[in-house]
């Protein structure tokens, strides 16, 4: 463990360019070969056997096209009929300009295959669905997006596809006069150095220019943790940053601005960092800090003035001695005993810095059971803290590739229960009866079989009860492949099993009692995209509870996919 002191600190900023010829430009790339290429690489469809991926590139360039003809009011009067067939020339930019009709302009139009179906014989036919997006300024309101799911037929006419026939199956719209919020990072950090020189460059430029035997990766799996850490009433943040480069602690001031506090607070972690998170490990009143990296836990007691002194031997390297790569945590007095104890989630078993294989691959991959294990904590006061896995019983369906989990008395029965959203496969609830726990998820049919990456509790509908919300994965590739015949022919049951795994987000809603029912379809909140991080809120203030998700991915060669 690194953690980087005031000279140290001097030094690193000192060998950064200054802020006016710092770019976020990739390096030059040699022989051909661009930095990131062996992580960008795609197989190309027409490398396989899937007739349907081939199809959904062809048509995938069609519909990419379409997009910017129809961005364009003159285009689409002159241009649009070279995509469509001569049963729905007429009809449908008639029900594409009534689809549009929200809008005054159309600043974005981009369409996404989810499912893609051939057909047989000749000419080739073929029927997709596709997710479509418009936005721009709109016809009653300053912002305005549409959104459909629409079915698309399709015919190969002198060797281009056009569209056959439209079909709705599903639409949305949404309107407002003002942004809800307003992007202030610049006015908040911009007066810190490190922001400056560091936070405001994106992973791409620093995976570019940091030697990778840092530990330094592309997926940015970093986090941030707030909490009043001078106990001046004012919320904080801890920000962890790739491998290499030092996290940082940022106190809040009056008048909005943040102060970069990371050396005289004594946090400067340089190891790559899953999660932080602050609780009150000493039950004093202030928060103190953990660092969860892949190969320890870093516990950092605060002094009540926001200096922070590391605390070892305190029981949590038991956790370390098992190889585990640690991603994350949770806090919660489960024993009620006025300690909050650690929940600690595991995703591979740690095998070296920049190791590309890290563990064995999930297998299989809709039921993985070969992950690392997670681990309870005990707080036993006194800075300890006993490892509790096994005696507590939460050691059941412990190997499961774990992403995240969140504490919640569900059950109202006074204890907290506990969450756990697992990639690859099925999720666990554990209950908790008096301190010993039991997986309840198959029972109460919360298992919530995907990619799980996050998991948030509220009451959402307002009825006094916590409802559970999932982030898993929606993949338009998953969802081709899951419905192409083939692929159902070849395998029978694990086809709709593999369909809920491409689908998205979950909620269920809690019933009372314990039990719970699938509420996503009705709430409408399944569709998350490539979802990682998801929290409730109320945005607009109006004393329900709004949902945001976070999402997104390495991109790829192609830059206009949504």
């Amino acid at each position: 463990m690194a953690i980087l002191g005031a000279a140290a600190l001097a030094w690193a900023e000192a060998a950064f360019p200054a802020e006016e010829t710092l770019r976020s430009v990739p390096l030059p790339a040699r022989e051909g070969q661009g930095p990131l290429d062996w992580i960008l690489r795609r197989v190309p469809a027409e490398d396989d056997e899937w007739a349907g991926e081939k199809l959904n590139e062809e048509i995938g360039a069609r519909l990419h096209d379409l997009d910017g003809v129809i961005q364009d009011p003159e285009r689409r009067a002159n241009e649009l009929g070279g995509f469509l067939s001569g049963e729905i020339r007429d009809e449908f930019p008639r029900e594409l300009e009534r689809f549009l009709s929200p809008l005054l302009k159309v600043e974005k139009a981009k369409f996404k295959i989810f499912r893609v179906l051939p057909g047989e014989g000749a000419p080739r036919t073929a029927r997709t669905d596709a997710l479509f997006e418009a936005g721009g300024p709109g016809a009653k309101a300053r912002f305005a997006q549409v959104r459909a799911e629409w079915r698309l037929d399709w015919r190969e006419e002198g060797g281009l596809f056009k569209i056959v026939r439209r079909e709705v199956l599903r639409t949305e719209s949404a309107a407002m006069d003002e942004r809800p919020f307003t992007e202030v990072t610049e006015a908040a950090l911009g007066g810190s150095a490190s922001y400056r020189d560091q936070l405001r460059f994106g992973l791409d430029h620093w995976r570019t220019r940091i030697d990778a035997a840092s530990g330094i990766e592309i997926y940015g799996h970093q986090g941030i943790a707030v909490a009043d850490v001078d106990l001046d009433g004012l919320e904080d943040f801890y920000v962890a940053q790739p491998a290499g480069l030092p996290n940082r602690l940022y106190r809040g001031r009056l008048d909005g601005t943040f102060q970069d506090i990371t050396v005289a607070a004594g946090v400067g972690v340089l190891d790559e960092t899953g999660s932080p998170l602050f609780f009150d490990a000493e039950s004093d009143g202030d928060p103190d800090l953990l660092v969860v990296t892949p190969l320890e836990l870093l516990l950092f007691e605060n002094d009540g003035e926001a200096r922070f002194g590391r605390r070892t031997k305190t029981g949590l390297e038991a956790a370390d001695e098992k190889r585990a790569s640690m991603i994350g945590a949770a806090a919660a007095d489960y024993d009620l005993d006025g300690h909050l104890d650690l929940y600690i989630v595991s995703y591979v078993f740690w095998a070296g810095s920049s190791s590309k294989i890290s563990s064995p691959y999930p297998f299989p991959y809709h039921d993985a059971n070969n992950g690392a294990p997670n681990f309870l904590f005990r707080n036993e006061g006194g800075r300890r803290f006993a490892d509790v896995t096994a005696a507590s019983g939460i050691d059941e369906n412990n190997r499961r590739f774990s992403l995240a989990a969140a504490w919640c008395d569900y059950d109202e029965d006074g204890d907290p229960d506990i969450y756990v959203a697992n990639d690859f496969g099925r999720n666990n609830l554990y209950r908790n009866d008096g301190g010993r726990f039991r997986d309840v998820a198959v029972e109460l049919g919360v298992e919530d079989t995907g990619n799980g990456m996050s998991v948030a509790w509220t009451d959402c509908d307002g009825d006094g009860r916590e409802d559970l919300y999932v982030g898993n994965m929606w993949s338009s590739a998953g969802s081709r492949l899951a419905a192409h015949p083939g692929f159902k022919r070849a395998q029978k049951d694990l086809a709709p099993l593999y369909a809920r795994m491409a689908k998205g987000n979950t909620l269920f809603r809690s019933l009372g009692g314990g039990r719970f029912e699938d509420a996503t379809e009705k709430a409408g909140v399944a569709f998350g995209r490539w979802a990682w991080s998801s929290q409730f809120l109320d945005a607009d203030m109006d004393g329900d509870e709004d949902l945001y998700v976070l999402n997104g991915f390495v991109s790829g060669e192609k830059t206009d996919d949504l």
